[in-house]
């Protein structure tokens, strides 16, 4: 019978060492785990803070006038028909407002030729305006003497008269 025992007791024993490697790679495996979460959670607070420090600060607009001018319009039941109009542009930088000053003959020029082209009764309702803007926007964008492409940020009415 003490074979039987010591047979008994051999596998046991053999088990006892596997299941005690096995026990402490679960718990290194779960503090790992923990540390690596612990660790992420304190990345992802001081990327969040770092974000918020690292916004830009906001920048004032830059504008540019443009003087009022007077245009004919294209005729219509009511005959000849005239538009004064004073815009300022919203540009994105000092740079070009510098190139807009610089082409500004050429900018005056691309003004008067799209508003001449317009019908006086649909630039004279609020959504006809916003669509000569946007057509001013695309306009005024375009390259000058091999510069590149503008940003404009916006079209603004100071003046507009429709007679």
């Amino acid at each position: 019978m003490a074979r039987k025992n010591d047979s008994q007791a051999a596998p046991g024993n053999s088990n006892s060492p596997i299941m005690l490697i096995i026990l402490i790679l679960v718990l290194v495996l779960i503090g790992l785990n923990t540390y690596l979460l612990w660790d992420t959670r304190n990345l992802a607070a001081a990327s969040a803070i770092g974000a918020v420090q690292a916004e830009p600060e906001p920048t004032d607009p830059v504008f540019v006038n443009i003087s009022p001018f007077t245009v004919n319009l294209q005729s219509d039941q009511f005959g000849p028909r005239l538009l004064y109009a004073g815009l300022t542009l919203e540009v994105p930088s000092e740079k070009v407002k510098a190139t807009l000053m610089k082409n500004m003959p050429q900018v005056r020029n691309r003004l008067l030729v799209l508003l001449s082209g317009q019908e006086a009764e649909s630039i004279a309702q609020s959504e006809g305006k916003k669509v000569l803007a946007k057509s001013i926007m695309d306009s005024l964008s375009a390259p000058y003497q091999g510069d590149e492409e503008l940003a404009i940020n916006d079209v603004l009415f100071t003046e507009f008269i429709v007679q």
